[in-house]
């Protein structure tokens, strides 16, 4: 039991033994149960153990990103700039506005010249 590794079907086999120990509960089930749980615990403490690799050190921020602060409401949530909504008929409108103007502006720029 010593060279016992983990293996996904030693663990499968463990919970489907549990897992009958668990539902349809009888003293052979149950034995069954506890040998997995036991070869699995025996195979956990025969890991190797490996050292900790070290931490890189984070960047150091910078007075720009130091300074940066969002906007606040008085509520303490973030501000957010309203997007405006406009319907169809507003949208049409606003088309109407920008062809007449640039109409206008065609016409004063051809009598300029």
């Amino acid at each position: 039991m010593k060279n016992l590794t983990i293996t996904p079907e030693l663990l499968k086999q463990a919970k489907q033994a549990v897992n009958s120990a668990k539902y349809s509960a009888t003293a052979e089930r149950k034995k069954e149960a506890v040998d997995m749980l036991m070869k699995l615990a025996v195979a956990v403490q025969n890991l190797e153990e490996i050292e900790a690799a070290p931490k890189k050190p984070k960047a150091k921020k910078t007075k720009a990103s130091k300074k940066k602060k969002k906007a606040i409401h008085d509520n303490g949530r973030l501000a957010r700039k309203a997007r405006v909504t406009r319907n169809s008929n507003q949208r049409l409108d606003d088309l109407a506005t920008k062809q007449s103007l640039d109409k206008l502006f065609d016409n004063a720029m051809a009598l300029r010249y």
